[in-house]
């Protein structure tokens, strides 16, 4: 069995399936470490997995630092302050990681370029990971933060997706000019070239910036989706894309306080003895779909047979004013507890979350959030039959009455959700992580 490092610093959200895919992995057999942010220890090692602390990044410090500089000193300090940047990165000590544990294998969050770089560079064998949806520019598949359906309408088109991949393109450009004319030259992508330099990693043939991911992705490197194709619109994938299907993290240690999970039993028992639905209400962390679309679920909600429970990502619960009897709210709530018991979900769009109401059983009303893969994601719901869309700016509490009463009433919407439930499930029982793994293993370094 093999040593293998998995590193992810993202948002919790992404943290969970790279975490699961590490469990995974370790009850295979393989000795597997994950390296993330220092307040992820806990729930790595409730996932049974070794954990290093991911050296902090200090690149912001640097760059408030840098900003204090006049223009001219910034130019003719070009290569001291280059220096000075890459030492902020932090990788020197990732890179100590890597010769301490000599790894086989390096699985990376495919957003943390400085580290795929380092991994590669000191001549790891490197897969990245993705946590979106597709990110490759494929025929018939739109960038992920377009709404649009392949052969559905004008946006739908193959001319229309084209022209999205190619405006795209051109806003990263436009984007990395204007951020190296700011920073004037220690802009990330220039601290990224540099480190490349250093560890003689050839960018050029590599990056591949025609893709959706800021700044680039890879062409050769193997890519592991940790979703699965069937979620995906019908495309031929490039042949160093894997998917490995969707990573759900049970231990998450996300325990109720006392309070709340006595609420949240009562929300419970009121479905099972009054008969009536229970619907899942979650807009993310971010909380990217404000307060009005809230105000709205609860006044659609106050006369219906249905026990409304929310998650605040977080939030407070004051703003919210009173809220009808049957409409419970949380700052946080164990998802996958409650999603075993929901009838309707209402989501902002996040993948995980759609991956999870679907391993559930559950058809979604997904009020997107609009921000990343979120419009891509609710196309792909929406294309699938597994829920409808909403739209919180242009409708109010009837609109929302009628999307969750049709997800109750109309049984298709169920089916569907089943049946991608079961093509879900085959990827965890038929081990398709694991044999990914065990033949990139087994092949050339």
């Amino acid at each position: 069995m093999a040593a293998i490092l998995c590193v992810s610093d993202g948002m919790i959200s992404v943290v969970y399936p790279v975490l699961e895919l590490a469990r995974r992995l370790a009850a295979d057999g393989h000795h597997v470490t994950f390296v993330g942010h220092p307040t992820r220890r806990n729930l790595a090692v409730r996932q049974g997995l070794d954990f290093e602390a991911l050296p902090p990044d200090h690149s912001t410090q640097f760059l408030e630092h840098d900003a204090d500089r006049g223009l001219l000193q910034r130019f003719r300090l070009r290569q001291v302050r280059r220096e000075s940047a890459l030492t902020a990165l932090g990788t020197d000590g990732f890179a100590e990681i890597l010769r301490r544990i000599d790894p086989e294998l390096v699985l990376v969050d495919g957003e943390m370029h400085e580290h795929v770089i380092v991994s590669v560079g000191t001549g790891r064998r490197t897969a990245v990971l993705n946590t979106f949806c597709s990110i490759w520019r494929r025929p018939g598949v739109p960038p992920p933060h377009v709404p649009a359906r392949p052969g559905v309408g004008w946006t739908g088109s193959r001319l229309a997706m084209g022209l999205h991949w190619t405006a795209l393109r051109w806003r990263k450009r436009l984007r990395s000019g204007r951020l190296w004319l700011r920073h004037v030259g220690c802009d990330r992508i220039s601290r990224l070239r540099a480190l490349a330099n250093r560890y003689g990693f050839d960018l050029r043939t590599e990056a591949d910036a025609g893709q959706w991911l800021i700044p680039w992705t890879y062409r050769r490197l193997p890519a592991f989706s940790l979703h699965a194709r069937e979620f995906d619109f019908h495309h031929e994938p490039a042949d160093h894309v894997h998917y490995l299907g969707p990573m759900s993290l049970h231990h998450r240690g996300d325990a109720l306080a006392a309070d709340d999970d006595a609420r949240l039993d009562e929300a419970f028992r009121r479905t099972q003895n009054e008969n009536r639905a229970l619907v899942y209400a979650t807009f993310g962390s971010a909380f990217t779909v404000g307060s009005g679309a809230i105000s709205q679920l609860a006044r659609a909600a106050g006369d219906q047979p249905w026990e409304v429970v929310l998650s605040l990502g977080g939030k407070n619960l004051d703003e919210l004013g009173t809220l009808p009897r049957n409409v419970h709210a949380f700052r946080w709530l164990p998802q996958l507890d409650v999603l075993k018991r929901a009838d309707v979900a209402i989501v902002h769009g996040g993948i995980n979350t759609i991956d999870e109401c679907v391993l559930h059983g559950v058809p979604m009303l997904v009020y997107c959030g609009f921000e990343t893969d979120m419009a891509g994601n609710m196309a792909r719901v929406v294309h699938h039959g597994l829920g409808v869309p909403g739209d919180p700016l242009r409708e109010g509490p009837n609109e929302l009455r009628q999307h969750v009463d049709r997800l109750l009433t109309e049984p298709r919407f169920r089916e569907t959700v089943a049946n991608f439930r079961s093509h879900y499930e085959r990827y965890e029982n038929e081990r398709v992580a694991e044999r990914t793994v065990d033949e990139l293993l087994r092949g050339p370094s």
